[in-house]
């Protein structure tokens, strides 16, 4: 069997997590269920070749496990953008592509704070369209696929939350 099927095959099961991703809510479950997404889809950029979106997904577990017990201050978001920058420096063989899960990391790690929700699935949405060029570049098709509808269902769950918002506010206003 080759590798790319392999990848492919390892990618696919950590991309269908990622999609479910798209419809929770609360960031507790967002960040939980990633770091299991990002395990098996940094084995499958490993396989594929594309070593840069393996290191920025390691780096995500961790800076998503801190997230659980910590506030994701300013500080720790400047350590781990420059570790991320750091090891990038270092293994990327791949130029701009290898590049790219490295502003998708940033987009989401800088958005970690956020009070609203909503940003962070904006955040989501711009690091999944970053991801989709990489994946592209290293043939991780499943990865793809599944970034494309991550991508709507992080748009279905942003419409969720403001549908929420909207329905709390006209209850508000009514009193």
């Amino acid at each position: 069997m080759s590798y790319i099927l392999i990848g492919n095959m390892v990618s696919l099961i950590g991309a269908i997590i990622m999609i479910a991703i798209g419809l929770l809510k609360k960031k507790n479950s967002i960040l939980a269920a990633q770091c299991i997404q990002f395990g098996i889809m940094g084995l499958g950029n490993l396989i594929l070749g594309g070593v840069s979106g393996f290191i920025s997904n390691v780096v995500g577990i961790v800076r998503n496990l801190i997230c659980f017990k910590k506030e994701f201050t300013l500080p720790l978001k400047i350590v781990f953008v420059v570790i991320q920058a750091v090891l990038t420096i270092i293994f990327n063989q791949s130029g701009l592509y290898g590049w790219l899960p490295f502003f998708a990391t940033v987009v989401f790690t800088w958005s970690l704070d956020a009070k609203n929700e909503s940003a962070l699935k904006l955040a989501i949405i711009i690091g999944q369209i970053l991801w989709a060029f990489h994946d592209f570049h290293f043939q991780n098709y499943s990865a793809l696929a599944c970034d494309i509808f991550t991508v709507v269902t992080n748009i279905v769950g942003l419409f969720m939350i403001r549908k929420n918002e909207n329905k709390l506010e006209t209850s508000t206003d009514a009193e």
